[in-house]
């Protein structure tokens, strides 16, 4: 609870400079990096005795966040410049863009981050685990985070040279059309598997990802959607070729 606590206090904090700047975009770094911290606090809950497992959940976590914290220093370019989907909040919702900016932009991803984070405070606080469901929980946040650093990659390097109205279909992006939020998706699912390796009772910790699962379907995607269609009519083609999320599944 008081890590929740302070987590809402730094974001209240993080909120004040979005202000003052008067961009939103301040925050995208802050809900990469948070994870990292939190890992080594929530251990100091019970009497736990670090071993290679332990070690293990931190370097998948930091390895995360250190994939996320990169990518978005190389998108950044400066206060100048403000996240697209947060410009056509304030321009669609001018008077209520206080509101929104607050509870939507940033507490609300706060709180879905915490949820998200939520497995690891069980395993963290255990000195046992089930290795059937530890392996494949490290093994998928791995694999999850390769996947989000080719497709972030492979995008960039497609948007250096690309011609007006082109659509990104090398790499990942030949077999979905979001394999960056297929990743993302990916990484919390391994660490909900984490949590059931240290208890099977804290299936309940999977709210987290499933609300991270919800984010990324009914909002995400489908705002990602409606503004590629409005920059590149020739995306409708592309939405018929390949698959909007999981390869092969049209």
């Amino acid at each position: 609870l008081w890590i929740f606590l302070v987590d809402c206090a730094a974001t209240i904090l993080v909120f004040g400079f979005s202000v003052f700047t008067g961009n939103a975009s301040m925050y995208d770094a802050y809900w990469s990096l948070i994870p990292m911290i939190f890992i080594f606090f929530w251990p100091l809950e019970g009497e736990i005795h670090w071993t290679v497992f332990h070690w293990l959940i931190v370097f998948c976590v930091w390895i995360w966040g250190a994939r996320l914290t990169l990518n978005w220093a190389k998108g950044w370019q400066g206060l100048g410049h403000e996240d697209w989907r947060y410009v056509g909040l304030r321009q669609q919702n001018p008077g209520l863009y206080p509101i929104i900016n607050f509870f939507g932009i940033h507490l609300f991803p706060t709180i879905l981050v915490f949820l998200g984070m939520l497995p690891l405070f069980v395993a963290l606080g255990q000195n046992e685990f089930t290795l059937p469901y530890l392996i494949p929980g490290c093994l998928v946040m791995l694999i999850s985070t390769l996947v989000e650093y080719l497709a972030d990659e492979q995008l960039r390097s497609f948007k250096a040279n690309a011609k007006p109205g082109e659509n990104c279909e090398a790499g990942l992006w030949k077999y979905s059309r979001h394999p960056n939020y297929l990743g993302e998706i990916g990484f919390w699912l391994g660490i909900w598997l984490i949590g059931l390796s240290a208890d099977l009772s804290a299936w309940w910790t999977g709210i987290g990802w499933v609300s991270m699962l919800f984010l990324f379907v009914f909002i995400s995607i489908p705002m990602m959607e409606k503004h590629n269609l409005s920059r590149r009519p020739a995306y409708s083609n592309y939405q018929k070729k390949v698959s909007k999320l999981l390869p092969f599944l049209l």
